[in-house]
């Protein structure tokens, strides 16, 4: 929550709304706004029954594509397509680790 009188201070300082939003608006938000897309990609990239459902040929996303090499028995592409789809999760989920430490909240 970003208190009214941070707005009203950059008003009477002389700032127009364009530079108190992003001067001092976003700047606050950003934290917020970058944890926030992480969460929600990290939980995206997860989904597969929606993915299942709304699948048409040309439009393949990369959860369907390891369902595939997994109906298809090509195992040895789906544990190496797998293992990077690992790594890529491990690295958001570090990274919003990371960004939770530096911009979170202090005790």
């Amino acid at each position: 929550q970003i208190h009214k009188e941070l707005e009203e201070s950059a008003a009477m300082s002389g700032a127009s709304w364009g530079t108190t939003f992003r001067r001092v608006i976003l700047p606050l938000l950003k934290p917020g706004l970058v944890a926030g897309w992480i969460y929600v990609m990290i939980v995206s990239i997860r989904e597969l029954s929606s993915s299942i459902l709304l699948y048409s040929p040309g439009t393949e996303v990369l959860s369907i594509t390891i369902w595939e090499l997994w109906e298809n028995g090509q195992y040895v592409e789906l544990s190496a397509l797998g293992v990077l789809f690992i790594l890529a999760l491990f690295v958001l989920v570090m990274l919003a680790q990371w960004l939770g430490k530096r911009f979170g909240v202090k005790e």
